[in-house]
């Protein structure tokens, strides 16, 4: 590519090397960002079958070579066509469109359940790329190679945005999907802390993911001290994971139902209920084989927090010292729904007394009715005060 002012060479070399750079830099983000948890299933599923080893680095190497993968039609646009300089992005855009093919790839896809990638709009996007470089040709044939650096520079960095918006409108950014797929990584490989950070200013979430925190808090002995400190929980559903062909990626439904030694035959329908047949069974297995009934505490305490989420607080009070010694130091959120209940049901409370709870219930119900004119007020003043209570969760989560 000879230009005849040098100026214009050298500000062809600036925006090539530019556009070059700023094409690998997203990529490497685009990977990152939104295939870090499907490439690292991909390298899961491969090791699981015995075709891999190692997975150390498997997110890098996959980023670099999507981006080499990605950037040939834009190589082979710079070795075989003259572009003018003012359109220098326009041999990028094939490359942004293969991008975000690369990118939207769904775990769907790796788990042989159906074909996600959006081909029709990949093949439109590319017709459109490859249009734009033809006219871009007649243009180039009947002009004056020679203008300002800025000239250059502001038609170059929108058609980098155009690129970018093809890449966006055909790429995976499904964010609850992202994050269930870190989380439920993190915790087949015991990384319980990780769990937790990773959910921590998320928004984004479904059954799934909620089911992910509980199981990680309870494999930890914390899921009655700390169940409510999980955003987004919306009655006992949240305990377990979706039916939704995603969810059994890393086998997350079965780390759940062995955690509780109950396995479900067929849909589980209402979580409350299975989680109450399966502690049934368990006793009725007891009386058959004429042996004690041990039953499993993580399948009782989710069977107790499944009460709390759906606010069975009657019937959360009566099961409890079926399990609990009323006389022995409860789990906090035990506690909290103890207080709450005695508070809301029985005048006087001979069965369990709590006086740090009493007075911290106290202080909590007169921030709620100073401000029961203006709910989303009392609700922000209460999370506030105490945050992470189940107080919080029953008198503001509407199920």
């Amino acid at each position: 590519m000879r230009y005849h002012y040098k100026s214009t060479q050298q500000a062809a070399m600036v925006i090539n090397f530019a556009c070059l750079l700023l094409f690998i830099v997203y990529s490497c983000y685009m990977y990152l960002r939104y295939q870090y948890g499907i490439v690292a299933l991909t390298y899961f599923v491969q090791s699981e079958q015995g075709l891999m080893s190692s997975t150390s680095n498997s997110t890098w190497i996959s980023a670099l070579l999507g981006t080499t993968l990605a950037l040939i039609p834009a190589l082979v646009l710079m070795r075989c066509m003259h572009f003018s300089v003012r359109f220098k992005a326009l041999m990028f855009l094939p490359s942004y469109v293969v991008l975000g093919l690369l990118t939207g790839i769904s775990p769907q896809l790796v788990s042989s359940t159906e074909n996600t990638i959006p081909l029709l709009s990949t093949v439109l996007l590319l017709l459109l790329s490859f249009s734009l470089i033809f006219l871009s040709h007649f243009y180039h044939e009947g002009r004056n190679e020679h203008s300002s650096f800025p000239d250059y520079l502001w038609s170059n960095a929108l058609l980098t945005a155009l690129g970018i918006a093809f890449t966006i409108s055909i790429t995976n950014t499904d964010c609850p999907l992202h994050v269930q797929l870190s989380m439920a990584r993190s915790l087949h490989e015991g990384d319980y802390a990780a769990v937790e950070r990773i959910s921590k200013g998320e928004t984004s979430t479904n059954n799934t993911i909620t089911a992910i925190q509980a199981l990680a808090l309870s494999k930890q002995g914390r899921i009655a001290d700390d169940l409510f400190s999980i955003s987004y929980l919306k009655g006992s559903a949240s305990l377990l994971p979706d039916s939704t062909p995603a969810s059994y990626l890393y086998h997350t439904p079965t780390l759940v139902y062995t955690h509780l030694r109950a396995v479900p035959v067929g849909r589980v329908g209402n979580a409350r209920s299975f989680l109450e047949k399966a502690i049934e069974q368990r006793q009725l297995n007891a009386l058959s084989t004429h042996t004690d009934s041990i039953q499993s505490k993580p399948l009782i305490d989710y069977y107790l927090c499944s009460l709390l989420l759906d606010k069975e607080l009657k019937v959360f009070s009566s099961k409890l010292p079926e399990y609990y010694s009323l006389s022995t130091p409860l789990p906090r959120h035990y506690r909290e729904a103890l207080t709450l209940f005695y508070s809301l049901y029985v005048e006087e409370n001979n069965q369990f007394i709590d006086a740090e709870m009493d007075s911290l219930y106290s202080e909590y119900n007169k921030i709620l009715h100073e401000h029961e004119n203006s709910l989303v007020l009392g609700h922000k003043k209460c999370v506030a005060a105490y945050p992470h209570t189940y107080w919080n969760y029953y008198h503001f989560t509407d199920l």
